[in-house]
């Protein structure tokens, strides 16, 4: 293989054909590399039959008609009924409808008189012809034609399907030929395409069956996806493997009954001794340790996570905790406070805005502070430590592998223990992983006792009141917005609008939101566990690590747009004292029957390992928030419905060709290698250069 034919897809956009118009908008909405761009997989495939007589008309199929504007009418009384525009084809009307707030626009695109070539489905309505929401076709594009094939892709604002398509069609023209870095596969698929032609029929396919998840082109892409990642996993396990560990001679089994009798002021649960015992085992061994803890919303992790810090620390060494936010930084903090303060082990907590980071610095790297807590503050570099040999990332997935690697590379000898809040569905389990070792909690040291209530937007004023009623006996409240502000006026589902809506119902109340600094996050919370506030509208940056008992009323505004494992998160912050908890699940007008049947799984149980399978068989893995949330990587081809013998398949290759070329100097190898680079896996691609 060339290198200039990888080369090629590592180029900057730029540098391969002239800049389009709208280049800026291309790159933020699709990557800055060529690579982005060929693997911007379309999301549909739209057939249409060009019609030039009534005779060519299909009911309740894709058409594309030269049409005459009549007239437009729109009611200003209701906004209810929909904007009509009647227009004639071949002397028959067809009614054009648009259902949306804003349609000043069209007596601009649709003037009366004029000519137009439109493409919609056509419906019989009342034994009229109409289209819903028909989009404009060029007369270029459909001349001397009689059907058209449109690629559907994910649009923005000011940059539609066309112009994106344009781009990668130019990309296409000159993508080169591969050499074949697939072996295994082929004895399970035959009849798969290369790498280019999977790229191509992608962006160019036949029919709708090209774009299926199981087509050859998407099969073969998604293979050499999770086969990238499986790999990228297998060199960095190997990695570690090779690795010693630091020597512990502590008897763990009295430090662990050390710790219940005298700094716990409750029982551990059978689950948490038997992580903490896993965990151990791994770090006493002489290989360095790499193991994930999950378990559900209050299942104690964090405890599992301090016995285990508390035991390297006696050791003699220093823990470090990472966490992706100040807010969950701080919570830790001040979680470990209450116990290692008895023990007089020296801890401190470093953010971007602490004001004393060159004495933690300076402590850290002498060996005083044994325990540090942080965010992102301690990837920078002139962090450095005296013995670093465990490190505790809390929400993995919000750190890349670089990144945990960066941290891992501050001690000789670093074992490593990741967190994550959310149960990963067994489906998910095994593509994520691979054969990484894994501690799971399921049974929790307390019954959950929440109460989960589904409430259309309509019955608002009745939620009100009853939030009211339970405020002035004292009970706390979360109201949980999608997003901090809308472009769409009409739209209250908002932290600003909801915020200015409430306020002025219930005078002790507080926005919170990402785009608010640490402190005034942190001044808003205390506020709201010392009772000067009542009631916080949020966005979802309350959904891990806050911990406020007496707040036990949550409130989810458009709660259909959320992932359900994320609602379960969410309703987590309340029922975490002694009172019952209380989840209400607004959700808006007109929902249909498979979002509301996904709303009443919520109602049903609160067991998140259900939740989390549930969410995925409705979802699927291609959604972002349903994969990111368990720690997933956002896979372009690779889908977990549909991929999973792939995956295994991905594994069982991955793990032999490590074991036999570690650092893939063979002629198969080096073909890997480029494999690893065109899929992103930059940080395994610098280990086998790096060994």
């Amino acid at each position: 293989m060339q290198n200039s034919s990888i080369d090629f897809f590592l180029q900057n956009i730029k540098k391969i054909q002239p800049p389009p118009k709208k280049l800026t908008l291309l790159e933020k909405h699709m990557g800055s590399l060529i690579i982005d761009f060929l693997m911007f997989k379309p999301s549909k495939l739209i057939s249409a039959r060009i019609c030039k007589k009534i005779e060519d008309l299909e009911e309740n199929n894709e058409v594309i008609l030269e049409i005459t504007i009549l007239r437009h009418y729109q009611n200003y009384f209701n906004k209810k009924i929909p904007y009509k525009i009647t227009s004639k084809f071949e002397g028959t009307n067809i009614s054009l409808i648009f259902f949306s707030k804003f349609t000043a626009y069209l007596s601009k695109i649709f003037p009366i008189n004029d000519k137009v070539f439109i493409k919609g489905k056509l419906e019989n309505y009342k034994n009229n012809y109409q289209i819903l929401h028909p989009q404009i076709v060029k007369k270029e594009v459909v001349l001397n034609k009689n059907y058209l094939h449109q690629v559907i892709y994910k649009q923005q604002k000011k940059l539609n399907s066309e112009e994106i398509h344009s781009v990668i069609l130019r990309l296409c023209s000159i993508l080169p030929e591969l050499e074949e870095w697939n072996t295994n596969i082929f004895k399970y698929h035959k009849k798969l395409p290369s790498f280019k032609e999977s790229i191509l029929r992608m962006h160019c396919p036949n029919n709708d069956k090209d774009l299926s998840p199981n087509s050859p082109c998407l099969t073969r892409l998604a293979y050499d996806e999770i086969f990238a990642y499986q790999l990228s996993l297998a060199i960095l396990r190997y990695h570690l493997n090779t690795l010693n560990s630091n020597y512990f001679n502590f008897n763990y089994i009295k430090i662990i009954n050390y710790i219940k009798q005298n700094l716990l002021p409750f029982q551990l649960t059978q689950d948490q001794e038997k992580c903490v015992t896993e965990i151990l085992e791994d770090i006493k061994s002489d290989k360095r340790t790499l193991r994930l803890l999950h378990g559900d919303v209050g299942s104690g992790k964090t405890i599992v996570a301090m016995i285990v810090a508390y035991y390297v620390i006696k050791s003699g060494y220093q823990v470090a905790l990472l966490t992706p936010t100040e807010l969950l930084a701080t919570q830790h903090y001040n979680f470990f406070s209450d116990l290692f303060n008895k023990e007089e082990i020296n801890f401190d907590l470093l953010l971007a805005s602490s004001l004393n980071k060159k004495k933690i610095k300076q402590d850290l790297f002498t060996g005083q502070i044994k325990l540090i807590i942080g965010t992102h503050a301690l990837l920078q570099k002139d962090v450095k430590f005296k013995n670093l040999s465990l490190v505790i990332i809390d929400e993995q997935h919000r750190f890349g592998v670089e990144q945990r690697i960066s941290i891992r590379n501050k001690g000789k000898k670093v074992d490593m223990l990741l967190l994550t809040a959310t149960p990963i569905p067994r489906t998910m389990m095994l593509t994520i992983l691979g054969d990484i070792a894994v501690s799971t909690i399921k049974e929790k040291p307390f019954k959950s006792n929440i109460e989960t209530i589904l409430k259309n937007e309509d019955n608002l004023e009745q939620v009100i009141t009853f939030l009211n009623k339970k405020m002035l006996s004292g009970q706390k409240v979360f109201w949980v917005c999608p997003k901090i502000e809308e472009e769409d006026s009409e739209n209250n589902s908002n932290v600003e609008k909801r915020f200015d809506y409430l306020n002025k119902r219930f005078k002790k109340s507080a926005r919170l939101h990402g785009k608010m600094n640490s402190k005034q996050k942190i001044n808003v919370l205390n506020s709201f566990r010392t009772g000067k506030i009542n009631l916080i509208v949020s966005t979802v940056v309350i959904e891990v690590g806050i911990d406020v008992p007496d707040a036990n009323i949550i409130v989810i505004d458009n709660s259909n747009t959320f992932g359900l494992a994320q609602i379960h998160q969410l309703r987590g912050r309340v029922g975490r004292g002694g009172d019952k908890g209380i989840c209400i699940l607004l959700y808006k007008k007109n929902l249909s029957e498979s979002a509301l049947k996904r709303l009443l799984i919520l109602k049903k149980t609160l067991n998140g390992f259900e939740v989390a399978e549930k969410d995925l068989e409705i979802r699927g893995g291609g959604q972002i928030m349903g994969t990111k949330q368990y720690g997933a990587e956002d896979f372009k081809f690779f889908d977990y419905q549909h991929h999973t013998r792939l995956a295994v398949l991905a594994i069982k290759e991955a793990k032999n060709i490590i074991q036999k070329d570690p650092y893939l100097n063979k002629p198969q190898g080096k073909k890997l290698l480029h494999l690893l680079k065109l899929f992103r896996k930059k940080d395994a691609a610098d280990l086998i250069s790096a060994g």
